[in-house]
């Protein structure tokens, strides 16, 4: 298997990301879009699609995981990328996991390469039914709580005031990569 850098305007990564079980809203902030293939040479076929972008702004439980407070937010929460989406369409034993570890090691190289700011960490949000976070978990990432069960909805702009949307209760999972002062 491999990650193709791709836009989210790709033909074949709309294809798939319109079969995810999450709705397409876009995505906002810095992001980077990848289709997996698997196969070799001329045979190699695209199997799912997997994309990280900025983190939430503000999270209760990931805030406390990454040790993220009014004074350090701003140059903290630009060093984590948000795992937000990912869909596999092969259904085998491990190969979730397997593609997330692949997929952290290539964004962190890209990341860099593209937005120049070291990475610290990562986070995901996990609902819906029968979605426990299991291949998260298998890739050593850290359930941390569940999200209150509402967001800021802002029509008009980030800078804008918003008001509060009821959503579906969230299963938060982070995974830092930075243990001892040394990144892993």
């Amino acid at each position: 298997m491999k990650l193709v850098l791709c836009s989210r305007s790709d033909n074949e990564y709309k294809r798939i990301r319109n079969r995810h079980y999450v709705k397409n809203h876009g995505c906002i902030g810095k992001q980077l879009h990848y289709l997996i293939y698997e196969g070799n040479g001329m045979f190699e076929f695209p199997i799912g699609i997997i994309s990280g972008a900025s983190a939430v702004w503000a999270s209760e439980y990931r805030d406390k995981f990454f040790g993220i407070n009014k004074e350090n937010r701003i140059k903290k929460i630009d060093k984590i990328i948000d795992n937000v989406v990912f869909r596999l369409e092969k259904n085998e034993r491990n190969y979730g996991s397997q593609i997330i570890a692949l997929w952290r090691k290539t964004i962190i190289k890209d990341w860099i390469e593209k937005y120049n700011t070291e990475v610290i960490g990562f986070e995901t949000f996990v609902f819906g039914d029968g979605r426990f976070g299991t291949i998260y978990k298998a890739d050593n990432w850290e359930y941390v709580g569940k999200t209150k069960g509402s967001a800021k909805y802002k029509p008009h702009g980030a800078y804008n005031i918003g008001e509060r949307k009821k959503t579906e209760l969230k299963l938060i999972f982070c995974k830092s990569i930075i243990k001892g002062g040394v990144n892993l």
